[in-house]
């Protein structure tokens, strides 16, 4: 029997360009499985079907040597009825030469020596019936294992096929839920990608560079914001509900390295650029919050951290 083999779709990882963005979002692919699974599966396949027609050949060669064994001892006792018959044959020649011989000699044991040969004829006919009665209960018995070893073999063969087809079934299942899940992740991080671009174009239009503009942006009442000074590279800073520490600072190239303490996470924004926001994700409703520095100096820097007014509608937790 030939068992279509599963074809294994290779799908194309999705490759997003790495930007230099301060968004810390990661999309997590879910459902996938990965190639070596694939090709595990394959192999156990092909090892069953392997094993499946290795023991149908060794199960056919067996059988072949019972049926030789038969034939062999089948012809055996043929000859060796042969033998009894043609020696039957050659007796009763020879008890019929004896007859006509004592006849000539002796009538009077006429009678009983027809009674030695008609019991003697019995006998070996006895024997013969015997025989060939024997002969046949053997080839009928030894047939009968024959085809009972048969029907078990083929009721097994019939189990592990269907055993294997069913692990086929369920292989090309798991393939079409796997195709399906990819492009379900597609589709998802397509609208992710799209989310992004809108939040950062938003986010960048409401960036402060100065109090001025911050206090305009506070007027819009979409928003809380803390202004703050951080101090020397060796302090932390306690804005809102997060810490600040400043590290390093290049006034010259308007450029510095923040770290970030949130939800006993560590986030280090090395060498950015001053008025670029920095945005990150807090707590267990993924709140989107920002950081902006406006000015640095040798040892210092300042600017303001932005947090989502409506915690509720600001959640981005899936």
């Amino acid at each position: 029997m030939n068992i279509e083999e599963p074809k294994i779709f290779q799908t194309e990882a999705l490759k997003t360009d790495a930007q230099e963005s301060p968004k810390p979002v990661i999309a997590t692919e879910k459902g996938f499985v990965p190639e070596p699974v694939k090709l595990a599966l394959i192999i156990v396949l092909i090892l069953a079907v392997s094993y499946l027609c290795y023991d149908k050949y060794r199960t056919k060669i067996e059988r072949d040597a019972e049926i030789n064994e038969l034939t062999i001892r089948i012809e055996r006792l043929e000859v060796s009825h042969d033998v009894s018959v043609a020696a039957f044959n050659s007796k009763v020649s020879d008890l019929e030469y004896n007859l006509e011989a004592g006849l000539e000699q002796a009538a009077g044991n006429a009678k009983e020596t027809k009674e030695t040969i008609d019991r003697t004829a019995a006998r070996l006919q006895a024997e013969g019936n015997k025989t060939r009665q024997e002969l046949t209960q053997a080839i009928s018995s030894r047939a009968k294992d024959l085809e009972a070893s048969v029907q078990a073999t083929r009721a097994e063969a019939d189990v592990k096929i269907t055993q294997v087809n069913t692990e086929v079934t369920g292989v090309r299942e798991d393939v079409v839920t796997v195709r399906t899940d990819l492009e379900n992740t597609r589709k998802d991080l397509e609208g992710t990608r799209r989310q992004l671009v809108d939040v950062r174009e938003s986010l960048s239009a409401a960036v402060a560079k100065n109090s001025t503009e911050l206090a305009q942006l506070r007027l819009k009442g979409e928003r809380d914001y803390y202004e703050f000074t951080l101090p020397d590279k060796k302090g932390i800073l306690k804005v809102g509900d997060i810490r600040l520490q400043l590290t390093k600072t290049d006034v010259k190239k308007g450029k510095y390295t923040v770290r970030i303490f949130v939800d006993d996470n560590r986030l280090e924004k090395k060498d950015r650029m001053i008025n670029e926001p920095q945005q990150f994700l807090v707590g267990q409703d993924r709140l989107r919050y920002e950081v902006v520095i406006n000015w640095v100096q040798k040892d210092s820097a300042g600017g303001y951290l932005s947090v989502p007014k409506d915690k509720i509608l600001s959640a981005e937790r899936q």
